[in-house]
């Protein structure tokens, strides 16, 4: 009997743990999840991967997502914030977009006929890429500072260009000057004051959020967080 699509896209998430097990990665969800934690258990890492509904038994895709959350800060933004629904998030994108493959769509074909081949290639961008990002979230502290001075430019790969700020990470973990320094620098190297007034004016209003830009929720947090626009 030929094996599900399904079956297969499982059995390639279990073979990805298995070679980052030694990195510290354990699977959840049938592996389709794999999560480290950082030592000293205030950030924790999910490598997520996703797959097609049109797959078929020569073309099984594979898509795989970076998340870094805080259990921490989750707790912080539902007790300063009243947040019911707080994540803990403070970063997310497609592996790709931290490495030379960024902007592009990749589809890993896990088809049993390719994993040997294809498992190892992502594997490696994981371990070059992905793993030295987490790496530096090992210390809140330095993270902190490290966007205080370069926002979400995390490598020379990442497109930080309307990216979101994680003001409250930066709160939670740093303090309201070092935040501010880092939104002030954020507005600066994206050139959104004009964007960020916007927003602070539908807050002060009270008026319904609406998303006109990506980068509007960085603008929320901000005025959440009592943050002032410096021209």
């Amino acid at each position: 009997m030929e094996t599900n699509t399904r079956e297969i896209f499982l059995s390639a998430c279990t073979k990805i743990a298995e070679r980052l097990s030694a990195y510290g990665f354990k699977p959840m969800q049938k592996a389709q999840t794999l999560r480290k934690t950082t030592r000293n258990k205030k950030v924790y890492f999910d490598i997520h991967f996703q797959s097609s509904v049109k797959n078929w038994s020569g073309g099984v895709t594979l898509w795989p997502y970076l998340t870094i959350a805080s259990g921490e800060l989750k707790k912080w933004q539902i007790q300063q914030h009243q947040d019911k629904d707080a994540t803990g998030m403070i970063f997310a994108t497609r592996l790709e977009n931290l490495t030379p493959l960024k902007n592009k769509n990749q589809d890993w074909n896990m088809a049993v006929s390719n994993q040997e081949n294809v498992i190892p290639q992502l594997c490696e961008l994981i371990i070059t890429y992905a793993l030295p990002l987490f790496d530096k979230f090992e210390d809140t502290g330095l993270a902190v500072q490290d966007m205080v001075a370069n926002g979400v430019a995390f490598n020379a790969h990442f497109d930080a260009r309307h990216q979101n700020l994680p003001i409250d990470f930066l709160c939670c973990f740093g303090s309201q000057e070092l935040a501010q320094a880092a939104f002030d620098n954020y507005l600066r190297q994206q050139k959104l004051t004009a964007g960020a007034k916007r927003v602070y004016e539908e807050m002060a209003a009270q008026k319904p959020p609406v998303n006109k830009n990506i980068t509007d929720s960085t603008m929320r947090a901000a005025y959440r967080n009592h943050l002032t626009i410096n021209t």
